[in-house]
């Protein structure tokens, strides 16, 4: 029931703190970027245990397990794909 300029305006205004701390957080992980790998792994460590705890018995309801594993190689293989696009 929000009107759109409204709804606008907020997500400007929850957006205003973003360029004020972009310089902190710069230099608080370039002080501690001996630890970014670990910190990336225990990120992606989560967001794996995420797919396999919430998003597949959720897509199980509603979806053949057959389409399940396309979906679930497809993504797979863009991952990668992305991943031999990026420089090294």
């Amino acid at each position: 029931g929000t009107p759109v300029w409204k709804a606008g305006l907020w997500a400007i205004f929850t957006s205003l703190p973003q360029p004020l701390m972009a310089v902190p957080a710069y230099l608080l992980v370039t002080a501690f970027q001996p630890f970014l790998p670990v910190g990336l792994g225990l990120a992606a460590g989560a967001m794996i245990w995420m797919v396999f705890a919430e998003l597949l018995p959720d897509a199980n309801e509603h979806l053949s397990p057959s389409r399940i594993g396309t979906v679930l190689l497809l993504a797979f293989m863009a991952m990668v794909g992305f991943q031999l696009l990026l420089p090294h």
